[in-house]
């Protein structure tokens, strides 16, 4: 019987504990077939539960493994947006590891919003508005979302007026749904008709999608300027929109006093503000 040799048990303590579960809950799980025990319909039911409930215990106990020590000794665990973590954070925590280099900073895919009390991160990046419930919330830009696109697209360099991206497959990012919308009223391009395309749940792939020429993404810049500048991502018009939100970094009130966090968010401000201001000036430039 596999259960027996699964949990290193003979056959007779396996049947032992399964009449012990069904005297305590009074429900029939398995019948005996020629000594063996098969399945009842309440059986699969209450196993696929039970299959699902400890998987679910299984991933919350790796989980809260892989945070370690959270922050109490020497490691900062974050929570961010792929795209943001992959394409801004990351590449700068370099620096933040010549200011504090016994800081092991851990980094976590978050796309929600979530509790601090649920899920034991030190600190999240979040874009939406200035409340995170049981959280202290730190400003640190906003984002300014051009139109970008493969430069070897068949047509794309006779664009001359806003308009003719009409003409061109769109690529949406789910939680920005309004952003064409918004870039071309700007333009003052009148829609009479909702805009097609095709939709991501992150801006990677939409600028991915983008690079190998499926359409045109409106992305956030500076998450995109190494693209931009080597010709892989081409910005047919560099008049951005400027994004309904904020990023801000947030931590629970109870790391309000974690000298670790509290050194991350000083870094943090420092070189988002820093860089926001040497943004702001370069956009003044009428095309890209």
């Amino acid at each position: 019987m596999r259960a027996a040799d699964e949990l290193h048990l003979s056959q007779s303590a396996v049947s032992r504990l399964v009449k012990q579960v069904e005297d305590a809950i009074q429900v029939k799980l398995f019948d005996r077939v020629r000594q063996r025990l098969i399945l009842t319909e309440a059986g699969r039911a209450y196993s696929r539960q039970m299959h699902r409930v400890l998987g679910e215990i299984e991933q919350a106990t790796l989980q809260v493994m892989a945070y370690g020590s959270g922050g109490r000794s020497g490691t900062l665990n974050l929570g961010v947006f792929s795209t943001f973590g992959t394409k801004w954070l990351i590449p700068r925590l370099e620096t933040y590891k010549e200011r504090q280099p016994n800081i092991v900073i851990s980094c976590y895919a978050r796309p929600r919003l979530f509790s601090f009390d649920d899920d034991p991160l030190d600190g999240a990046i979040h874009y939406g508005d200035a409340i995170w419930p049981g959280a202290i919330v730190e400003p640190l830009f906003g984002e300014h979302l051009v139109p970008v696109v493969s430069p070897h697209l068949q047509g794309i360099h006779n664009l001359k007026k806003a308009k003719d991206i009409l003409s061109f497959p769109l690529l949406h990012e789910v939680t920005r749904p309004w952003a064409w919308n918004r870039w071309l009223e700007q333009e003052g391009v009148v829609l009479e008709n909702s805009l097609p395309g095709a939709r991501f749940d992150q801006f990677n792939m939409v600028a991915q999608a983008a690079k190998v020429g499926l359409g045109i993404g409106l992305v956030p810049r500076f998450l995109f300027e190494a693209e931009i500048a080597s010709k892989e991502l081409f910005v047919p018009f560099n008049r951005p929109i400027f994004g309904e939100y904020k990023y801000y970094f947030v931590y629970p009130h109870r790391n309000s006093a974690n000298a670790i966090v509290l050194d991350f968010k000083d870094w943090l401000l420092e070189t988002a503000r820093g860089e926001h201001m040497a943004t702001s000036v370069g956009e003044s430039e009428p095309n890209a």
